[in-house]
């Protein structure tokens, strides 16, 4: 690969006006082998499109708080009794996704209690899944919040997403109180997204037409962790599927020969791809597990079965990571006899594509409440860590998901992160609670600003039109 001289230009401190120079997509000359050299380019790609596209948005004042931000703070703060019972029921009775049925109930008999808003159970035919409504004064910008409650098998609420369904209700509760303390136009939508754990709800929602049909502007949610506080959400596009393998039984000791051996099949594939992981980019990443493989040691195999997911950075490069990892289980056929069945998950999660905007108007009101986050040019090179069905909707509507560092009952940072049991023992403690609450003002504060600053919404679109763009060149590069 040649690369003619060019200049990155564009690294500021947070929220001060700055000037880039684009140096242009012709300055660029290549001849590109190999996938390594596409995704350093696509990179390259990336941040002169991002350096071409916009300043951040100032609109005169900033890195100021909105006039209304106190509002958001105190009316949260006169409501945090109510709001902590409804989080440790929450917490203290799991449920897995698409049986969230307490959750459920709970939180749209209290999202209900509340004068204005419009509730309406069970949408698009998902049981567990609802819309909270709440119309301001005229015709305006519509801010949306998504509030998750599912838990894991066998782990409970070790995702915290108690926490987030306090953050999402919070936050919504608050902006429609803003907005009818001063008669604001515009709309506050709260979604109960059911089912985010490896079942897609979110994206079940969005492919049933919930978001689009309520007109959304921006979709606003957040996360607990065990590390620090950031604004972003760095996450990785997924998919998974189903193998199983069919051979032929035989005795495995009298005519071993007679059979074909369905175990092998699996065995040859998983060490391919094992093999394979030395020519990968290091967010490129597959696990899974044997679910059956044999019952009787002295019988050929006729049966196995697995299950795998792979992550890579984003959609394009999880394309390309797929069809390499899908020849590995079709040598794994070709080399014994035995017959392939691989079943692709029905959707996969998207990398999120966080608006910088939004993340930089998060920032403002998080650091006003006394909170910290890192630069965001450092916090943005972070490896991607996870991923959610929330990526999906962040390809289709400005969107950001903040990280918040949680504590157990003494201060402590659990040992474990998201998805262990340590982790879910901190996240119902109430120091947890009290960080949600706080992630509630500042997720508020963003969707007050949406409604309430002139050209900051015409802004955060313009630059979601440029990441779209951005993610488009990605893809026609590594595909190249």
């Amino acid at each position: 690969m040649t690369i003619s001289p060019f200049i990155f230009v564009g690294y500021r401190p947070l929220f001060e006006p700055y000037t880039i120079i684009n140096f242009g997509l012709a300055s660029i000359i290549m001849s590109v082998k190999g996938l390594s050299g596409k995704l350093f380019l696509a990179f390259c790609v990336s941040v002169a499109a991002a350096s071409s596209v916009l300043p951040r948005q100032t609109n005169g004042s900033e890195p100021n708080t909105s006039p209304y931000f106190k509002g958001v703070s105190d009316y949260l703060d006169s409501i945090v009794e109510e709001l902590w019972p409804i989080n440790k029921e929450i917490h203290d009775n799991p449920e897995l996704g698409y049986e969230e049925v307490k959750a459920h109930d709970l939180l749209t008999d209290f999202i209900e209690s509340h004068e204005g808003w419009n509730v309406t159970r069970s949408i698009y035919n998902i049981s567990t899944a609802f819309v909270a409504i709440f119309e301001g004064s005229g015709e305006g910008p519509v801010v949306s919040f998504n509030a998750e409650y599912d838990a894991l098998p066998g782990l409970g609420h070790a995702c915290g997403h108690n926490l987030i369904a306090t953050a999402s209700v919070g936050g919504a509760l608050a902006t429609a109180e803003i907005m009818r303390a001063e008669s604001l136009p515009g709309k506050v939508i709260l979604f109960g997204t059911p089912a985010e754990e490896s079942l897609g709800g979110k994206v079940k929602l969005h492919e049933a037409g919930a978001f689009r049909d309520h007109n959304i502007d921006i979709s606003l949610i957040t996360h607990p962790t065990n590390g620090g506080d950031s604004p972003y959400m760095i996450t990785t596009s997924t998919d998974r599927f189903e193998v199983e393998y069919y051979g032929k039984e035989a005795h495995a000791a009298a005519a071993p020969w007679e059979g074909v051996n369905a175990q092998d099949a699996l065995i040859l594939a998983n060490n391919a791809i094992a093999l394979l992981r030395q020519q990968t980019q290091h967010t490129d990443k597959i696990h899974g597990i044997i679910s059956s493989a044999g019952s009787r040691i002295n019988v050929i195999p006729a049966l196995a079965q697995a299950s795998f997911q792979i992550r890579s950075a984003d959609n394009a490069a999880l394309e390309d990571w797929t069809e390499r990892v899908l020849k590995c289980f079709e040598a794994g056929a070709l080399a014994t006899g035995a017959e392939l069945n691989l079943t692709m998950r029905p959707y996969g999660y998207d990398n999120m594509v966080n608006n910088d905007i939004l993340a930089n108007t998060y920032t403002k009101y998080f650091t006003e409440l006394g909170g910290e986050v890192p630069s965001a040019e450092i916090d943005k090179l972070r490896d991607p860590d996870g991923s959610t069905d929330q990526g999906n909707l962040s390809h289709d509507f400005p969107s950001i998901s903040p990280y918040f560092g949680i504590t157990n009952e003494d201060g402590s940072v659990p040992e474990g992160g998201p998805h262990t049991s340590a982790f879910e023992v901190a996240a119902g403690s109430r120091p947890a609670f009290d960080k949600a609450i706080m992630v509630a003002k500042s997720i508020a504060g963003v969707a007050v600003d949406v409604l309430t600053v002139e050209g900051l919404l015409d802004n955060i679109k313009r630059e979601f039109t440029a990441a779209q763009e951005v993610q488009r060149r990605r893809r026609s590069i590594i595909h190249a």
